[in-house]
C-alpha cells in the first residue's frame, strides 16, 4: 500500500482512506458482517487512514467504526477523522457535548483528524461567534484531538479565507477530473496547495458518477486496455496531483475495496496515456445532461419526504447508462409521501446540498419524465 508523509505535518498514513458514508446495508441499515469484512482486508492491505461524522449512515457511522475498527485493532495501526456539524448546535456547550459523545461512539481518548463538517464562510463565522475555533484549539493543547481542520462545501473562492482566518493543520475538499474540467475545483486545489496544507480528497469520483458511464464512454475506457477499472482512473488523477495526500473512497462492498487496494499497491500516478483516456471520455461525457448529484445524502431531510438522492440517481441512470427502469417503475417503486410530486419548493434541500443544485427545479425536470 503506497504511504504518505502529510504535507507539513510529518505524519505517516495511507495515500488511500476509506470514508464510512457509503457502507454496505441490509434493509435499510448497516450491514455489519460485510461492513466488519471490508475493514478486515483493507486493514490487512496497510489502509490507515479511516473517516466518519456525526450524521452519517443517521448517526451510526461512528458507532460502526467503534465495532469494526477502534475496538479490534492496536490503537497505533490506524487513524480516525470525524467531524463537527455545525447545524447541530447553537452553543459552545452543545458542540463540547457533541464532541464528547463523538469520543465515546468512537471509543477513542484522541481523535487523530477532526474536521468542521462542510463548512463555507458563514459556517466559520458561527465557529467563530460561539468559540468553538478557541475549542479546537483547547482539545488539541489536551491531547483529545491531534489535528484540526475543516471540510469543504462553500464557494471555492472563500476557501482560501478560510485557511488563512483558521490556520488548520490540514484541509478536505471535494476534487476529480470532471469538476475539475468543468467548474473550479482548481481554485479549492490551488488554495490549499499553494499554502502547504495537507490536503485529503474527497468525492475523486463523485459519489460514483465517474464510474457509471454508458455504453459509448465505457468503450473508451475499455480499448485502452490497461486493465484499471473506471474507478481506478478517477482515484489515480486525484492522487497525481502535487500536494494530494489521501484520497478518500466510500466503498460499499469488498469488491470496491478490492479494487482500491490494487490500485493503491504501487505508484498510483496517471501515465499520459491514461490521461488521453480520461480526456475523451470527459468529452463525451459533458454532453450528457446529468444532475450532478453525488448521492452524498444531505438532502434526505426533506420536510417533504421526499428521496431526492433516488430520484436523481433513477434520471442519471436512464440518461448515463441508458437504463430506464427505475424511472418507468417511479410509481411502484416509490411510496406516494417519498415521491417528488409532492414538493413545496421550500428549499431546504437547496440550503443543504453541497454540490449547490437547483434541486427544485430538477425534481420538475425529472417528473417530467414519469
Amino acid at each position: 500500500m503506497e504511504k504518505r508523509i502529510l504535507t507539513n505535518l510529518g505524519e505517516e498514513t495511507s495515500r488511500l482512506g476509506m470514508g464510512l458514508m457509503r457502507l454496505p446495508e441490509k434493509d435499510g441499515k448497516i450491514d455489519y458482517p460485510a461492513g466488519e469484512a471490508m475493514i478486515g482486508r483493507l486493514m490487512a492491505a496497510g489502509v490507515r487512514y479511516y473517516d466518519t461524522a456525526w450524521f452519517y449512515h443517521d448517526g451510526h457511522s461512528e458507532d460502526f467504526a467503534k465495532k469494526a475498527l477502534t475496538s479490534r485493532y492496536p490503537r497505533d495501526s490506524y487513524t480516525i477523522a470525524t467531524k463537527l456539524p455545525l447545524g447541530d448546535f447553537e452553543t459552545a456547550e452543545e458542540a463540547g457535548q457533541i464532541f464528547e459523545q463523538q469520543r465515546k461512539n468512537l471509543g477513542v481518548e484522541t481523535i487523530d483528524f477532526y474536521l468542521l463538517h462542510g463548512i463555507d464562510f458563514s459556517g466559520w463565522e458561527k465557529a467563530v461567534r460561539l468559540g468553538v475555533d478557541k475549542m479546537l484549539d483547547g482539545w488539541k493543547a489536551e491531547g483529545k484531538i491531534r489535528y484540526k481542520g475543516f471540510s469543504f462545501h462553500g464557494d471555492s473562492g472563500e476557501l482560501g479565507d478560510i485557511l488563512d482566518a483558521m490556520k488548520p493543520d490540514f484541509v478536505q475538499i471535494q476534487l476529480n477530473y470532471y469538476d475539475w474540467m468543468t467548474s473550479d475545483a482548481k481554485i479549492r486545489y490551488d488554495a490549499a496547495h499553494s499554502r502547504g496544507i495537507a490536503t485529503v480528497v474527497m468525492g475523486p469520483a463523485r459519489g460514483g458518477g465517474l464510474t457509471r458511464y454508458n455504453r459509448q464512454i465505457m468503450k473508451i475506457f475499455e480499448e485502452a486496455g490497461s486493465g484499471h477499472s473506471t474507478a481506478s482512473y478517477a482515484m489515480r488523477w486525484a492522487a497525481s496531483l502535487p500536494g494530494v495526500d489521501v484520497v478518500l473512497s466510500g466503498m460499499s462492498s469488498l469488491a470496491q475495496a478490492e479494487d482500491n487496494i490494487k490500485t493503491f499497491e504501487g505508484d498510483a500516478r496517471l501515465s499520459d496515456a491514461d490521461r488521453d483516456v480520461i480526456a475523451r471520455a470527459l468529452a463525451e461525457f459533458k454532453n450528457l445532461p446529468l444532475i450532478p448529484c453525488t448521492t452524498c445524502r444531505y438532502c434526505k431531510n426533506c420536510p417533504q419526504g421526499i428521496d431526492i438522492a433516488r430520484l436523481f440517481n433513477g434520471y442519471n441512470e436512464k440518461v448515463g447508462l441508458g437504463s430506464s427502469w427505475f424511472l418507468d417503475n417511479y410509481q411502484t417503486l416509490i411510496p406516494e409521501e417519498k415521491r417528488g410530486g409532492r414538493c413545496t419548493e421550500c428549499g431546504a434541500c437547496e440550503a443543504a446540498c453541497p454540490q449547490k443544485i437547483g434541486i427544485i427545479e430538477e425534481i420538475k425536470k425529472v417528473m417530467a419524465e414519469i
